[in-house]
């Protein structure tokens, strides 16, 4: 009788920790990564425009590539230049093969995927030729047939550097490619 006690506490705990996980992805792939222009707002008003091309491997945690960068106040440049990724510091996948916009499920081609990506980089002024380096998320909200991207989340760029957060996404485009 002990033994089949035993035996239905584990099959329900394996039950319970299945069930846990289910909703839950994860990915050790390589992925390569697009931003299309994105603006990122930061609260004292300050607009940050950056694009990038790049790629980064979950498992081997490394990352590569680089884009460019520019400064605004209002109309105003204040300054630009490129940045360089220098590292993967997290992932969390959000599945590949659909898009929810305004409410319609698009299907996409089952390499394309999303998750929300953090980067080291190193910034270059071209203005002062000053480096800085910072942290710049991604989000992209592609996700499993039938799933959806985490609440809360939106598509776009963050981006912390030079002790100021842009951590309002003004607009994004942004797209993860899993590699073969």
């Amino acid at each position: 009788m002990r033994r089949i006690a035993l035996a239905v506490v584990f099959v329900f705990s394996a039950a319970a920790i299945a069930a846990g996980s289910a909703g839950t992805a994860t990915s050790k792939s390589a992925f390569q990564v697009f931003v299309n222009e994105t603006a990122s707002a930061a609260s004292n008003g300050l607009v940050l425009n950056t694009e990038l091309a790049g790629q980064f491997d979950v498992g081997a945690k490394t990352a590569s590539g680089d884009g460019d960068w520019s400064l605004m106040a209002g109309t105003t440049e204040l300054d630009h230049g490129t940045f360089t990724l220098t590292r993967l510091v997290a992932f969390q996948f959000y599945g590949c093969g659909e898009v929810t916009m305004d409410g319609e499920t698009i299907p996409l081609p089952p390499d394309l995927c999303g998750g929300r990506v953090i980067f080291g980089i190193d910034a270059v002024s071209a203005v002062n030729g000053e480096h800085h380096d910072g942290l710049y998320e991604v989000n992209c909200q592609i996700h499993d047939p039938g799933g959806q991207a985490p609440p809360g989340t939106s598509e776009g760029v963050k981006i912390n550097a030079r002790g100021i957060n842009f951590n309002q996404h003004v607009t994004g485009d942004n797209l993860l490619v899993m590699l073969p």
